[in-house]
């Protein structure tokens, strides 16, 4: 009888303990600071201009909770990086609506550097 109660004993701690690797790993990804996951970007210390309300569409995925995205009509499209702290994963050719009461408001910009070697600035937005 001892032998059966340690037995389920040990396969509930252990299910308890993946249970807890498994959330602590999957929170680290959402509450995971911009700017200590990639280089290039700077953040502003205090939230700038409201830069749109219509729709953005992924252009690239660079994390899964930031994406470089365009906004506005060809020719007059804008680049810009959207970032999500609130643990939305974006996809490429996603569509994000901006909601009517929100905007994409910039609080920084990103640096980086294209296949052809040129380096390009875009604002940094998030949907506030």
């Amino acid at each position: 009888m001892k032998f059966l109660g340690g037995f389920i004993t040990g396969v509930i701690v252990t299910f308890l303990g993946l249970f807890l690797l498994f959330k602590s790993s999957q929170s680290d990804v959402n509450t995971l600071s911009p700017e200590d996951s990639i280089p290039g970007l700077l953040m502003f210390p205090e939230k700038g201009e409201c830069l749109t309300k219509s729709e953005l569409k992924i252009f690239q995925t660079i994390k899964p909770n930031m994406a470089l995205a365009e906004f506005g009509e060809f020719p007059n499209t804008t680049l810009v990086l959207l970032v999500n702290y609130n643990g939305k994963s974006y996809y490429d050719s996603e569509k994000i609506q901006v909601p009517p009461e929100m905007c994409a408001r910039q609080i920084g910009t990103y640096q980086y550097e294209t296949k052809m070697e040129i380096h390009k600035t875009v604002p940094v937005v998030s949907i506030e």
